[in-house]
């Protein structure tokens, strides 16, 4: 059984979206949507400082409505030097600093100039930190089918074979599923679970949410593979409101 999901590459993104990659068998990066126009978490994600949450973000050139994920540009500047001088004030003494460091210095040395290509290489990087040789990830810009935006979800399932798709529950998530029709396709939906225990973090009261690197850098590796592997998935059925 092939299990697909997914999502578009986000900048370090949080604990549920490596829930959704370790879940699946196979993990599309929706590369080929829109960028959205203005904060995204496409750009963006949060770690915690003592004074509160901060959001670490990647400048990227102003995209217009035909601007594909893809396709948008990283402005440069030094802003991955400031990233990585800020996870090194904010979690200094995590005995996890020196190899998570090195996941992102060994991406932001390759200067890429496409925000999708940053990202990927960071999100594959912390799959395989987490849990080595366990997701085969592919571009939807890569596939043959040829679409792009929603209407593509259920041909890239189709491509790759899909026996189920794990999804999210969001209102971005929900409001392009068509649950019957890839019931019709032979595609069983499944919702992944997104709720998480709270784990030991430093500064003060816990805030959720933040990017995995805040769970990786308080816990480390083993810790957030147990957190990521606690909940099981919820079958479509249990999604839909009782009548």
């Amino acid at each position: 059984m092939t299990i697909v999901a997914i999502h578009q590459p986000n900048y370090v993104p949080w604990l549920g979206y490596f829930r959704k990659i370790l879940a699946c068998d196979t993990f599309v990066f929706f590369d080929n949507v829109q960028m959205p126009m203005g904060k995204s978490y496409v750009s963006r994600s949060a770690v915690k400082l003592p004074s509160g949450s901060h959001w670490l973000t990647v400048p990227t050139i102003k995209s217009g409505p035909l601007t594909l994920i893809k396709d948008a540009k990283i402005v440069p500047g030094p802003w991955g030097r400031k990233h990585l001088a800020t996870l090194t004030s904010a979690y200094g003494g995590s005995r996890w600093l020196r190899p998570v460091i090195g996941l992102l210095e060994d991406a932001l040395g390759q200067k890429h100039e496409l925000i999708a290509d940053l990202n990927i290489q960071i999100i594959r990087a912390i799959s395989e930190f987490l849990a080595p040789d366990r997701v085969k990830f592919v571009r939807a810009s890569a596939m043959r089918h040829g679409l792009s935006n929603a209407n593509s979800i259920a041909p890239i399932l189709t491509e790759l074979g899909a026996a189920t798709y794990l999804t999210g529950s969001g209102a971005g998530s929900m409001r392009y599923l068509d649950v019957d029709n890839l019931k019709l396709l032979g595609i069983e939906t499944r919702f992944i679970n997104n709720e998480f225990a709270t784990y030991p973090q430093r500064h003060g009261d816990f805030l959720p949410g933040l990017s995995v690197l805040d769970a990786l850098l308080n816990c480390g590796p083993e810790a957030v593979l147990a957190l990521l592997n606690e909940a099981e998935n919820v079958p479509a059925a249990a999604m839909r409101p009782v009548s």
